[in-house]
């Protein structure tokens, strides 16, 4: 299954976001079909993740979980791929 994950870093904390970033390891069986993208000029983000384990965000997220909000929502293509 696919998910968009939308996230909004916490302003006060973009130092220790970004710090924390730097051990940031995806895991093998998390695969990106959207890269990590911020939005321009906000604390907004967006990315595209598979996985069979929806567990496996929630463990791959935490890391950021003090710094950041996350909404995760599971996503379903419109058109035939």
């Amino acid at each position: 299954m696919k998910y968009l994950i939308e996230w909004k870093m916490k302003p006060k904390y973009r130092k220790d976001a970004s710090k924390a970033l730097e051990n940031y390891k995806q895991p093998k069986e998390l695969k990106t079909v959207f890269a990590a993208h911020n939005c321009v000029a906000s604390h907004r983000g967006i990315a595209v993740f598979e996985t069979d384990d929806a567990k496996l965000i929630h463990k791959t997220l935490s890391l950021l979980l003090d710094f950041m909000n996350f909404e995760v929502t599971p996503i379903l293509p419109v058109l035939p791929e």
